[in-house]
């Protein structure tokens, strides 16, 4: 190559390497340019040609003579520093020696010539990897439709261009003021905007290709059926799927393979997890049409109405899932990408349409109040239905959802706002308390639903079922904390006003005074009926009220969702080693953090072993102060019951005839005239009670009036008058008859009981009373066989022991009254007074 033809390329590859490739943007012209300098190009070729046979050996020479030259200059310098006393500095490079000398200045050119033709042979580099990509660029443009083999080809081409330029040297841009760098091993360095070129090629081919492929395969699934039922029939429609299915998966190969090139490169075309290709766009296909659905203005869409477009979903999969399992499952088996379940996995990438449609009406939501939970419960069937007939078994959308805490605090406030609301609205109406069902309908020993305890355990079940899909227990016991519980206390503080009040003013107007005109008067069973009997009606309500709710709350504790919830209290209680009973965990329910959550909901590792714990339950307190209540009513019947008897028995408190000599015992006063009133009303006060509480309040009423009555009878009746024989035989008579009314009204019960051992002490008083006094007279058939002058004077003697006249009163049995009761009883038979006065 001669001088002047050196000189002229060397100043036509300057100019056209300063004027056009100075930056990223004039990539742009490259196309042109090739066309404008075509004949430029094939000298430049061939003077590369005859170059690259001198360039090394050039290159080793000057290189030999700067090191002499180096050498000699150092020794020169080091000579003078003898002279002069100057240092050698060895950093200094052979370039700097331009004395002007002879050698210096062919050193000097030998560097120009070389620097020139590393520029030329970066210069051809960056050409050949301009036409290269250029030709992949249009090789797979060309073969989208046409050769999808070709296509593939041509991407992988691409892929190796750039990984060649990506591992190569440095990357500083190549401009005219840029200095010659040193060539290493792994070869010249590259300019950044070269490499930045064929990475925005890659991107841009990559979306091509996965574009076109992704169209052609969507057209064949329609060719298919889709989205109808899958049809099979036809062989040319699925030998379209299978190409372009193929295809695809070729795509997905090349680019997996290619991933440490790409990321080297900071390119990120597939995420390392990412789900095979193909399976990613049939399920592009199914967002592109659940979109309308979801996301227009259509009533598929409507926010409130969660199963119309969660029905559409599972239309979708139950119209392609056989096809997934039959056929695409095969096709992805037959690949070498990584083996997955094609039905899950193509569940997998169609729930975020769902999850984006819920993220689309959370403000409806959260404005919607009660819709959440239906929502929840649509999700919920949703799941259970992707879970049991698909198989499904990736992450739940519905813990997704409720992972939103804006979102779960709206359901918990609408969930108690709703419960109040239905709660105030019942006990707002006239007699909340009425019970619903008539005697006929449920029998005694069942409890009787009052109007409001119906409506408590409708409002707390509806709750509980709405919350029951809840897969966390954490969520569960914050929705029962803060929607449930609330209802049960207001229900037991509003029947806690109504014991206060009755048991402050009701009760002091129960009848104390028996009834006017029966000493006078004969009357029938209706004309005695008792005002207690509504009095007694509306405690009964409250008992009734209890007790539903009670019984309901025990079913509950028993359900297998409240044993799931106490045992998470109880394993989280065990989990933080805390001595407080698991019992009061809803102090701190509202603090939970998601270290307590991760506690409640995680499985244990250690069965439970506390007992105390595993008898429990989460109703147990509230079973408790329930019966607790329950028992409070109960007790406010008794005194009512028994404060309208005593009442009622003034008059014969007061009777002063029990002394006389004779009483008339025809049959109308067989019994006390002051009892003939209070009896037929007792029994029918008695019979109405049976039909209103179950048969154990109800013997456990009898007990309670039985123990009244007989202290009464005892204290102040027997022991507060004096009796002759026949008064004390009256006396008798009158304890009978009010034994007999006891005792039928028990039989009427579970369980019977003797005549005999009802009001026991008040017997014992009448067998007393009514003793003969001397032998002459032969005793009753219950009467204390021996006569009271027999025994009386032992009792009542000072000298006898409390221990001997013990004795004694078993032998006649007397064994209920005390010692100084039968004495005092004794001191009060005024027969038995006269004859020992005599």
């Amino acid at each position: 190559m001669t001088n002047i033809e050196a000189d002229v390329a060397h100043e036509a590859v300057q100019q056209f390497l300063d004027g056009h490739f100075a930056t990223l943007e004039s990539l742009e012209l490259i196309d042109d340019l090739l066309n404008d300098e075509e004949s430029t190009h094939a000298q430049l070729e061939r003077d590369l040609e005859n170059a690259s046979s001198t360039t090394e050996a050039l290159r080793d020479e000057a290189i030999g003579i700067t090191q002499t030259l180096h050498d000699k200059a150092l020794a020169l310098i080091d000579l003078h520093s003898e002279v002069v006393g100057a240092s050698t500095d060895e950093s200094v490079s052979a370039w700097q020696f331009r004395d002007g000398t002879e050698t210096m200045d062919l050193v000097a050119d030998l560097a120009a010539k070389l620097e020139s033709y590393g520029k030329l042979s970066r210069a051809k580099t960056y050409i050949d990897a301009l036409l290269a990509v250029e030709q992949a660029k249009q090789s797979v443009r060309q073969s989208l439709s046409k050769s999808p083999q070709g296509m593939l080809s041509a991407y992988k081409m691409l892929i190796d261009i750039l990984a060649a330029h990506c591992s190569s040297g440095s990357t500083e841009p190549l401009t005219s003021g840029s200095a010659t760098s040193d060539y290493s091993a792994d070869g010249p360095p590259q300019p950044s905007n070269l490499l930045e070129y064929i990475k925005q090629s890659v991107q841009e081919i990559w979306s091509e290709a996965n574009k076109a492929t992704a169209s052609a395969q969507s057209e064949s699934l329609s060719k298919l059926g889709w989205p109808a039922k899958m049809d099979l029939s036809s062989a040319a429609a699925v030998g379209a799927f299978d190409s372009s299915f193929s295809t695809l998966a070729g795509l997905d190969l090349i680019t997996r393979a290619a991933s440490d090139v790409l990321a080297r490169c900071g390119l990120s075309l597939r995420a390392d997890d990412a789900p095979p290709l193909p399976l990613e766009h049939m399920a592009g296909a199914v967002d592109i049409r659940m979109r309308y659905h979801f996301e227009s203005a259509r009533t598929t869409s409507r926010a409130d109405k969660p199963e119309w477009w969660l029905s559409q979903v599972l239309g979708m999969l139950r119209n392609i899932v056989p096809f997934l399992e039959s056929h695409v499952q095969r096709l992805v088996d037959g690949t070498t990408l990584p083996q997955v379940d094609a039905r899950n996995v193509f569940i997998r990438l169609v729930l975020p349409v769902v999850q984006r449609k819920l993220a689309h009406d959370r403000a409806e939501y959260i404005r919607g109040g009660l819709v959440i939970a239906h929502v929840v419960h649509e999700l919920a069937d949703f799941e259970h239905t992707l879970r049991d007939v698909f198989f499904y078994d990736g992450p739940s959308v519905l813990g997704q959802l409720l992972a939103d805490y804006d979102l779960f605090t709206a359901w918990v406030e609408a969930e108690r706002a709703n419960a109040v609301e239905s709660y105030m609205q019942t006990i707002a109406e006239p007699n909340p308390f009425e019970l619903i069902y008539d005697d006929d309908v449920l029998g005694a020993d069942d409890a009787k639903p009052s109007r409001l305890a119906e409506k408590v355990v409708l409002v707390l079940e509806d709750i509980a079922e709405r919350y029951a899909v809840v897969p966390s227990c954490m969520r569960r016991l914050q929705l029962l904390s803060t929607a449930q519980f609330p209802i049960l206390i207001a229900l037991v503080e509003d029947i806690e006003g109504e014991i206060d009040e009755f048991s402050r003013i009701s009760l002091a107007f129960i009848r104390d005074t028996g009834i006017a005109n029966a000493a006078t008067t004969k009357t029938t069973t209706a004309a005695l009926q008792s005002p207690l009997v509504s009095q007694l009606a509306r405690l009964t309500s409250w008992y009734q009220t209890i007790w539903y709710v009670e019984e309901a709350a025990d079913d509950w504790n028993n359900s297998t969702n409240y044993v799931d919830l106490w045992a998470a209290v109880c394993q989280r209680a065990a989990a933080l080693g805390r001595s407080t009973d698991p019992r009061d965990w809803r102090m701190d329910c509202d603090e939970w953090s998601d270290a307590d959550r991760v506690l409640l909901d995680e499985p244990a590792n250690q069965p439970l072993v506390n007992d105390d714990w595993l008898d429990g339950g989460i109703w147990e307190r509230s079973i408790g102060t329930l019966r607790e209540l329950k028992q409070r009513v109960l007790d406010l019947i008794s005194r009512a019951i028994n404060k309208d008897v005593v009442g009622q028995l003034r008059a014969y408190r007061k009777k002063s005839a029990w002394a006389a000599e004779d009483v008339d015992a025809s049959a109308d006063t067989n019994i006390s005239i002051e009892l003939s009133g209070l009896l037929p009303e007792l029994s029918s006060v008695l019979k109405s009670l049976e039909m209103m509480v179950p048969s154990r309040a109800f013997l456990l009423l009898l007990r309670l009036l039985e123990a009244e009555l007989d202290t009464f009878l005892v204290e102040r009746v027997a022991l507060a008058h004096s009796f002759s024989q026949s008064g004390g035989q009256q006396f008798a008579r009158d304890v009978d008859a009010l034994s007999q009314l006891l005792c039928s009204s028990a039989s009427r019960g579970t369980a019977k009981k003797s005549k005999q051992r009802v009001l026991p002490r008040s017997r014992e008083c009448s067998r007393i009373l009514a003793c003969c006094v001397d032998s002459t007279t032969a005793p009753a058939a219950n009467d204390i066989p021996l006569s009271l002058d027999e025994w009386g004077p032992t009792v009542t003697s000072p000298d006898a022991s409390d221990r001997e006249t013990e004795l004694l009163l078993k032998k006649l049995g007397i064994s209920r009254l005390s010692v100084k009761e039968v004495r005092s009883l004794v001191a009060h038979r005024i027969d038995f007074d006269r004859k020992v006065a005599v």
